[in-house]
């Protein structure tokens, strides 16, 4: 399974990345040369290492060929982490001064947001490349790919005529205790899906909220500690609906799981999934390298393949998805999921302890 990426990629990606691999000088502030004057100094070119350490939270199966690829391009070792976006944070916060990692790859950007005092400005040498969605106008991050969220359902256990068409679906009683669930507060899928219901309800007026202390209640109970206990509940028919991404739910299907996937007609969110360069990291020059790589034409054409939009605008997504204008979003405010974040998370754990 490591290797199963590398069938995949062209011999293009093989000749041409180093020579779209370009890195970002920071432009240094004037310094005072203690007469009165002062003079532009030139930043300073990142030191060349044989090595970086990457913490990410994208499933190893096909993550991983991808990294391997990286390796084997540019000679640079890539020493791993694995976890929950939202833990790999957590670590990164509690580094802080002295950070272990150069990249976090995974989870939806909205986690960028509101964590990007931990993170290091940067701009992919690809940037015109990529679709609006996927820039940071301050340049902490970069849009990896885009995966709108959805509804998934067992098809043993929910018949088509009967099956959901909506968030407010889930609030059926039928579905009392047998709805798969993230903990939003730690899976940033499910994080996302509670974004994409208090946004599609209203945030002003508090219908959102109370849409998910509904939902909570016809959870039973029963919440899941990963994204990946979703898509695997339903499949073996623990569950009978679930949330989740679209890039599962497609892998799942392909692989004969019985399953089927629901756009939410009230309308969903599709933030992409980020990437970015820890603060202060001590490998900056392969950390750019990274993000690059990440971000390139080569890489991104395989994404199809992968069940994956592309955030490139010069990449157009597989027949095998359901077209883009035919999926209703909502409309998403980035800036004010990222700063009320804290106070969703204080709502679930109240919510989930009574």
């Amino acid at each position: 399974m490591k290797r199963k990426l590398a069938v995949l990629l062209t011999v293009t990606l093989c000749f041409g990345l180093l020579a779209g691999c370009g890195s970002k000088k920071e432009e240094a502030p004037a310094a005072s040369t203690g007469t009165g004057d002062s003079k532009e100094v030139p930043a300073e070119e990142p030191k060349e290492t044989k090595s970086m350490t990457l913490y990410y939270s994208n499933s190893t199966d096909w993550a991983d060929p991808i990294i391997q690829e990286f390796e084997d391009q540019t000679g640079i070792k890539v020493d791993l982490v694995q976890d929950g976006t939202s833990s790999l944070f957590a670590r990164i916060k509690a580094e802080a001064g002295n950070p272990q990692a150069d990249v976090v790859w995974g989870g939806v950007i909205d986690t960028y947001r509101a964590n990007q005092d931990m993170l290091q400005q940067y701009t992919s040498s690809n940037v015109d490349a990529l679709k609006d969605a996927a820039k940071d106008a301050n340049g902490y991050y970069t849009g990896f790919d885009m995966g709108p969220m959805v509804m998934i359902y067992n098809t043993e256990l929910v018949d088509a005529a009967g099956a959901p068409t909506s968030w407010a679906d889930l609030l059926d009683e039928k579905y009392k205790g047998q709805i798969a669930c993230a903990d939003p507060t730690s899976a940033s899928s499910s994080f996302a899906c509670m974004m994409s219901i208090i946004l599609a309800y209203g945030t002003d007026d508090g219908k959102g909220y109370e849409f998910i202390e509904k939902l909570v209640d016809n959870l039973d109970g029963k919440i899941l500690d990963s994204s990946s206990g979703v898509y695997k509940g339903v499949a073996d028919g623990e569950y009978m609906v679930g949330l989740t991404y679209e890039e599962a739910a497609l892998r799942y299907i392909q692989s004969g799981a019985n399953i089927a996937i629901v756009y939410p007609s009230e309308g969903t969110s599709s933030s992409p999934s980020g990437m970015a360069i820890v603060k202060d990291c001590q490998n900056l020059k392969n950390a750019q390298k990274f993000i690059d790589y990440l971000s390139s034409k080569e890489v991104q054409e395989q994404l199809g393949d992968l069940n994956r939009r592309s955030v490139r605008s010069d990449v157009s997504d597989p027949d095998t998805m359901e077209a883009w204008d035919k999926i209703t979003f909502v409309n998403m405010d980035i800036d004010w999921t990222s700063s009320h974040t804290q106070e969703f998370n204080d709502m679930w754990n109240d919510l989930i302890s009574r």
